[in-house]
């Protein structure tokens, strides 16, 4: 039980300092050390990751870090997507799910290791945060949809939140602030995982089975993330973001050689 509820004090954390990356640890903490089967983790840790994202959000809210209009139009646009995606899961098994969510931490390691978002923020901030001038708005509408119902697909398909391709596109395409950005992401990231979740009620319920210690690590998630989301404001994340990123690297290789030696 205090394991558990360490894991999830970790998870929710995460979630709310680097808004939305910390979520996919989620799925390899439910497979690997509560021993749920991939699509009962995936099902299960996108309930516990939008209730979370949501809550996070409410910190970022009250400090008016968050653009609602620009939410609820990426967060619909991926509502089909995170349907699409767990539909396609349907066809894949355990190991490719597993083996798929693993390279995909890989590359989102890899990729804020070597900070390019970072560096693509100080663009923006120099410019007073202003999307693209090549950008006219009903091109920046689409990018944005566009990016909407690809992160509900991967939401959907995987279980993650997708907030490493939700945070580039609100500063890149919207202009946002990183810090309007991560509160924003929160609320996207809560739309697409609950509504994940339903696709995966719905498609495979007979796999929703819960793990023991389920509870503990839901509570601590869910209470940590938007303690996590006030602190986000006095705590320097760029050092908390090379380590978690170096973490996911270490993870994700682990993960890639468990699934392929059978282990």
């Amino acid at each position: 039980m205090i394991l558990e509820a360490f894991l999830g004090l970790l998870t929710g954390t995460l979630l709310g300092l680097l808004g939305g990356g910390g979520s996919i640890i989620a799925v390899p903490i439910l497979v690997y050390f509560l021993g749920m089967q991939a699509k009962s983790a995936i099902g299960i840790s996108l309930i516990i990751v939008g209730l979370a994202s949501i809550l996070a959000a409410l910190s970022h809210l009250a400090r008016r870090q968050l653009i609602f209009r620009a939410a609820l139009l990426f967060g619909l646009a991926g509502i089909p997507g995170s349907f699409v995606g767990a539909w396609v899961a349907g066809f894949l098994s355990d190991t490719v799910q597993l083996s798929l969510f693993a390279l995909l931490m890989l590359f989102m390691g890899i990729l804020m290791f070597r900070q390019r978002a970072e560096r693509e923020v100080g663009k923006a901030d120099s410019n007073s945060n202003r999307p693209s001038a090549s950008l006219k708005r009903s091109n920046r509408i689409r990018a944005l949809i566009t990016s909407g119902v690809g992160a509900g697909f991967l939401t959907g398909l995987l279980g993650v939140g997708g907030g490493f391709i939700i945070v580039p596109a609100l500063i890149l395409v919207v202009g946002l602030p990183v810090k309007k950005a991560i509160g924003t992401s929160l609320v996207i990231i809560g739309i697409n995982s609950l509504a994940g979740a339903l696709a995966y009620a719905t498609a495979y319920d007979s796999h929703l089975k819960l793990a023991g210690g389920i509870l503990p690590y839901a509570a601590a998630t869910i209470v940590s993330a938007p303690v996590a989301g006030y602190l986000a404001y006095y705590l320097e994340a760029d050092k908390l973001k090379k380590a978690f990123a170096g973490f996911l690297l270490l993870l994700s290789i682990w993960m890639l050689a468990k699934q392929t030696s059978g282990i």
